[in-house]
């Protein structure tokens, strides 16, 4: 039976917020993830994509070894019968099933919003007393400061909302909130009753506890995948490598307990509450305050599938003792320039003037620097002004910013953003890339495609 894979990847905003006007930055994520599904897709399965993606693009997919699948951006052009597949159960994602005769096999609405609120995991926590020191929930804002103080004056910390994904629904902070803070706190306040403090830790590494959950039967570990996260404790990628080689989650965190066998218990209590489907259970490493090296078993549950549970999809790529790295979003400074991570943008785009009988001048490298520092999105006329100013630097002018970018958008490193006030802003391009080792230099097999959100990297 060929299945629709749906990326609902708003689904947390959804479960927070059912009515609201999905803001335009969440709209471009669901566009650049939706082609995520083509590692656990098969041949004649339709793939929803918010945005056209040009044919080439999967025939070039197909060429890398992936599936032929069967893109579509009206679900009108999708039989019924077909099996749907959200990212997270919705009502919404029931209601499209029912209007257009996909089968859907969803557990109850009520377990799925359980699974994926904060006041479950935190529950949870808290009952084995596995959660961080002087953390919790919070009805009052005179509790944040509070547990600011137990912390420390200068202290960093996190509060997130009821639910949130990769990192998005919190703020960061640093000794007491600011304004901003303060009404982002009030509204959540105002919203749900309560938000959750956490102080700040050292993280030393973390991985995703990839669990199903059947509808009889108990639930089973599927495997573990360590994660890539970034400075701001955001997901940004995904190793798909042995599970022997992860020694940590061995630990015990309770007297008789290790790290998986508490997911898996967090598992059976959310099945007892009704739920069944892809569960991805996420657990830190972390060095505390006291210098000790801790385990939080349950720092994140996601009752929906996950990108760490996709990622092994790509292990179909992989030979025989190799191993495999999924990698998110943009290519910032120093993400990709070690030998893991093959070529920086630099590299990419030396490569491409040269086919244009062009040179990476110091200009053209400064442009890019700035671009790939810029994480998401780079404003064109502010660094015009900012290199205008003498603590910024020998300046640039203003043609060459304007050439550069433009050649940067043909060769697919940036693209530009719409937007009715600011007509000069870019974001990075996605490359999508899949890269094998061949003794000491990667072997490119896949295309450099900005239409993808990640590249895979095969060791």
């Amino acid at each position: 039976m060929p299945r629709l894979f749906l990326g609902n990847f708003d689904f947390e905003h959804r479960l927070a917020e059912p009515t609201r006007q999905l803001p335009a930055k969440l709209e471009r994520i669901n566009a650049e993830l939706a082609t995520s599904w083509l590692a656990i897709a098969d041949d004649g399965d339709y793939l929803w994509t918010p945005q056209p993606i040009e044919a080439s693009f999967f025939e070039q997919a197909v060429r890398d070894g992936l599936p032929r699948v069967i893109p579509v951006v009206s679900f009108g052009d999708v039989p019924r019968g077909v099996e749907c597949i959200p990212w997270g159960w919705t009502d919404d994602v029931r209601r499209l099933c029912d209007k257009h005769g996909w089968l859907r096999n969803d557990p109850p609405d009520e377990a799925v919003r359980a699974g994926n609120s904060r006041r479950f995991s935190v529950a949870l926590e808290r009952y084995d007393l596995l959660g961080l020191d002087f953390s919790g929930e919070v009805t009052a804002f005179h509790q944040i400061e509070r547990f600011i103080k137990l912390h420390g004056s200068d202290a960093r910390w996190v509060v997130k909302g009821m639910f949130g994904m990769s990192g998005r629904e919190r703020i960061l902070g640093r000794g007491l909130p600011t304004l901003a803070d303060q009404n982002w706190i009030a509204k959540r306040l105002a919203s749900d009753g309560f938000v959750y403090f956490e102080p700040w830790v050292d993280q030393i590494d973390e991985v995703g506890i990839q669990i199903a959950v059947p509808r009889a039967g108990g639930p089973h570990l599927i495997d573990v995948v360590p994660m890539l996260v970034d400075e701001r404790g955001q997901y940004a990628g995904s190793w798909f490598t042995p599970l022997e080689k992860i020694t940590w989650i061995k630990t015990r965190v309770t007297e008789s307990e290790t790290v998986i066998d508490v997911a898996l218990r967090a598992a059976s209590l959310l099945q007892q509450l009704g739920y069944f489907g892809p569960l991805g259970i996420d657990a830190m490493r972390y060095r505390a305050a006291d210098g000790s090296l801790r385990v939080r078993p349950l720092q994140d549950i996601n009752a929906r599938w996950t990108m760490g549970r996709i990622s092994l999809g790509w292990r179909r790529l992989l030979q025989p003792d190799e191993a495999g790295c999924w990698r998110h979003g943009c290519i910032g400074p120093g993400a990709i320039t070690s030998e893991f991570f093959g070529k920086t943008p630099a590299d990419i785009f030396r490569e491409f003037l040269l086919t244009k009988g062009l040179q990476l001048t110091p200009d053209r490298q400064k442009i890019i620097e700035a671009v790939s520092a810029s994480y998401r999105l780079f404003d064109a006329d502010d660094y015009v002004a900012r290199r205008q100013l003498p603590e910024d630097g020998p300046s640039v002018s203003r043609s060459t910013v304007y050439k550069t970018l433009s050649l940067l958008e043909e060769a697919g490193l940036v693209r530009r953003v719409t937007r009715v006030a600011q007509t000069n802003v870019y974001e990075l391009g996605h490359i999508f890339a899949i890269r094998r080792a061949i003794r000491t230099s990667p072997e490119t097999i896949g295309s450099t495609t900005a239409h993808h959100h990640s590249w895979v990297q095969v060791y």
